[in-house]
């Protein structure tokens, strides 16, 4: 038998096996006549607010309405099997809402994602590959099933493609089913039934048969082999495995992997080690070579090499010190000293490798996404008793356990990630104490809020509905007639954006003293709209905006943060800087919400200085490479790159600003950011002396790409914009505070070919039609002379 995910993974291979494989009622639904199927998605959109409706809408590609009772009435409208795919879909999502959330998180999506509609979610990873609702139900069975037994494994690294093969590939889904059934005694069957590949994590879905029998039915009695699911997931990033199953099973599983992939598994304690002294902790390190926690001698333990993940140095590179054979102590002392090396979190010691009669050994420290970290070691050919030796060593040296989880909350970074932590999870299951006092701090500031959420379900039918008033819950069931609808109630715990968004905001008015907020707006980056504050600096010409996100947000997204050439630091509410690798976007610096929380009000404003420093040498970098990148592409544009559009309007609007940008530093791209409005391309300013006095003038400015070597044509409907745009800009606070005219100077027409009849029509427009308050003037820039500006002023 095929694993699912093979099986269905062309969408011609659909069949009703597939919906009945992931729980799905296909064959009511698809039996149930058109006017019951109406009925039935009537009730499913009555319950749907507007946002959720225009995703449905977008999807299908429907066009705009009024209401949502004419766009419900649309969709109704929809063919009879889109219909049915929608009462299929629907009945999926009982009970798995929050995984779903989950998965559609992780997803990978360049193009628009949808978030008002759990439906619409279904939907589109349905379109875009029905194997998505395959790897959803496979997260669904591993959410809904009690923690299992976690082993970390022993070395550095794990080959992530032999781990994707364990899922993946016919002959070692045998060689798992055999093992398996071996261990059993030959007693219960095994296949591999479903996977999911997703940020380096390898889930894998076995069923076990446990029975073969018929089952009583109301038209004729089928054969029913009933199976229990096993589950196991290897997390690459973490070097960690979480196995969910029978004893014999677990142990089966295990001998697998270490086999396949390499690597010796050890089990990870569940109790979290909490009884060690910080202080302690952080001197057998940087003073290790007169410290340890025990208070004695360690011997037979030289520590010859020693990692750092993050260091005091600029941009917190890692630092690895090594020896040959020689202890490193005194080289971590001397480091520390002169301000290379420092701790402040468990976490920073990444790894260590010490030699003994034992041989060479490396022990390194994974961290969990709660923030704290396990010590594990490379036990390859070590016996019982030695690998205890080395334990009670390492316990005796740092005054830490090997093998099992450590609280990292006795560190200011440690109680950061725990912050985070609580960001990304709906509920805390036995919370330490320091946990529950950061939650109900957390909740009495409204960050987090605490929820009620009622479930309705029947209990006949076990289906479950969403209802946002009690009053709309019906008394009887609309799936199977069950005379009552019950309910059941639990608490969850959610973000309150806007809360993180006002704290953030309120620091930036009240602790800051060298930098100004100077406007705030809602930047639109691919389909995510985020909240942006936009500070500049008092004493430098330097801005820089900070942006506020709880979404994962995708590379083509990045990449268009990174094009506006402007500092940005990117606050990651409940998610983490690691999940994505920012080297590649030198304008953009993430920092968890965490820090900004647990560092204090007092603290902000050097972490402000420490972060805009970061930027402000990795921007420059970057806008001059761009700029000369974009003077070169200026240069080298022919005719026939214009008539065959391999250099487009897009490419021009981004070569003109990287030279504006890189002339006049608080040039911005106004157009992306005030989306929807009649606004130019962008704006900059311009500061002198004259008579004694600064003077600030600020510009907006339009591209005009002329492909037909005719000139470009400023014709009404562009002289109707661009006054439009002076008026509008012109009652803009932003510039009314920045020019000492209260106005712009001018709106400036950047070309590679102007009409030259246009330079008095659109002149007089100007001057026509302008409000009277305002004297701006149309300016009109061939592109070859902003080249030459370039060229002898940046």
């Amino acid at each position: 038998m095929q694993v699912l995910n093979k099986q269905y993974m062309k969408e011609s291979s659909l069949d009703s096996g597939f919906w009945r494989e992931i729980g799905v009622k296909h064959d009511a639904i698809h039996e149930l006549e058109s006017i019951l199927v109406h009925s039935r998605l009537k009730s499913i959109l009555a319950q749907m607010k507007m946002p959720a409706l225009n995703e449905l809408r977008k999807l299908y590609q429907l066009g705009e309405f009024e209401d949502d009772e004419s766009l419900r009435e649309a969709l109704f409208k929809l063919d009879l099997e889109e219909r049915k795919l929608l009462l299929k879909l629907h009945d999926f999502s009982n009970r798995k809402k929050k995984s779903l959330d989950k998965y559609y998180e992780s997803v990978k999506l360049e193009d628009e994602r949808y978030d008002k509609s759990s439906l619409a979610k279904l939907l589109h990873l349905f379109h875009l590959s029905p194997v998505h609702l395959i790897e959803l139900f496979t997260w669904y069975l591993w959410d809904n099933k009690a923690s299992g037994k976690l082993f970390v494994f022993d070395k550095e690294n794990i080959p992530y493609s032999e781990a994707k093969k364990i899922a993946e590939e016919y002959t070692y889904n045998i060689k798992l089913r055999d093992i398996l059934y071996k261990a059993s005694g030959s007693k219960n069957q095994y296949r591999v039934y479903s996977y999911s590949i997703i940020l380096k994590k390898v889930l894998v879905l076995l069923y076990r048969q446990i029975s073969d029998a018929p089952r009583a039915d109301f038209v004729s009695a089928p054969r029913n082999r009933e199976v229990s699911p096993t589950l196991f997931l290897i997390d690459i990033d973490k070097k960690t495995v979480e196995i969910k199953s029978l004893i014999t099973e677990e142990g089966a599983i295990k001998n697998y992997l270490q086999s396949t992939l390499g690597s010796n598994l050890g089990e990870i304690q569940s109790k979290v080690f909490v009884d060690y002294n910080k202080e302690v902790f952080v001197n057998s390190i940087l003073k290790g070579s007169s410290v340890t926690a025990s208070g004695d001698i360690v011997t037979d333990f030289t520590v010859f090499k020693i990692k750092f993940r993050g260091t005091p140095l600029k941009n917190s590179p890692q630092v690895t010190l090594e020896l040959d054979s020689l202890d490193i102590w005194p080289s971590v002392e001397e480091a520390h000293t002169n301000g290379t090396i420092n701790l402040e979190s468990i976490k920073d010691l990444e790894s260590i490798q010490f030699k003994s009669s034992l041989g060479n050994r490396l022990i390194r420290s994974t961290v969990l996404d709660n923030g704290n970290v396990i010590f594990t070691m490379d036990d390859s050919n070590l016996d019982s008793v030695n690998k205890k030796r080395i334990e009670e060593k390492f316990l005796d040296k740092f005054g830490v356990p090997l093998y099992r989880e450590i609280s990292n909350e006795l560190f200011d970074e440690g109680k950061a990630d725990k912050v985070d932590y609580l960001m990304t999870i709906s509920t805390v299951e036995k919370p330490s104490e320091f946990i529950n006092s950061i939650l109900t701090q957390l909740i009495k500031q409204s960050i987090l809020m605490e929820l009620q959420n009622s479930f309705y379900y029947c209990p006949h039918c076990r289906i479950e509905y969403v209802y946002e008033e009690p009053e709309e819950v019906p008394h009887t069931c609309k799936d199977c007639d069950g005379d009552r609808i019950s309910k059941r109630s639990s608490k969850v715990i959610t973000v309150n954006l806007d809360a993180v968004y006002g704290l953030i905001k309120k620091r930036c008015n009240e602790k800051l003293t060298r930098w100004e907020l100077v406007r705030e707006n809602v930047l639109k980056v691919g389909s995510v709209e985020l909240k942006c504050l936009h500070l500049s600096h008092q004493q430098i010409e330097m801005g820089l905006q900070i942006v506020i996100t709880d979404k994962s947000l995708q590379k083509s997204a990045l990449k268009q943060l990174n094009r506006l050439m402007k500092p940005t630091i990117l606050v990651l509410v409940g998610q983490s800087e690691r999940l994505i690798n920012y080297s590649n976007y030198s304008c953009v610096e993430p920092v968890n919400f965490g820090k900004i929380y647990i560092e204090g009000e007092q603290t902000f404003s050097k972490l402000m200085e420490e972060w805009s420093n970061k930027l402000q040498t990795r921007t420059k970098t970057f806008l001059s490479a761009a700029a000369n990148e974009a003077y070169n592409s200026i240069g080298e544009m022919t005719e026939y790159d214009l008539k065959n559009k391999v250099y487009t309007d897009k490419f021009f609007e981004d070569d003109v600003f990287a030279l504006l940008k890189d002339i006049f530093s608080n040039a911005e791209k106004w157009g992306k950011e005030l989306s929807g409005k009649e606004v130019p391309e962008g704006i900059f300013a311009l500061a002198f002396k004259q008579d004694g006095k600064i003077r600030q003038r600020v510009f907006s400015y339009d591209c005009k790409l002329n492909t037909n070597g005719k000139g470009y044509d400023l014709n009404k409907s562009e002289q109707r914009k661009a006054v439009e745009y002076v008026n509008t800009l012109n009652s803009n606070d932003y510039i009314q505070t920045f020019s000492d005219k209260n106005q712009l100077s001018g709106h400036i027409f950047i070309s590679n070919q102007f009409r030259s009849n246009n330079f008095k029509t659109m002149t007089a427009h100007f001057y026509e039609h302008l409000n009277e308050s305002f004297d701006s003037k149309a300016i009109f820039l061939d592109v070859s002379v902003l080249c030459y500006l370039h060229e002898h002023f940046a």
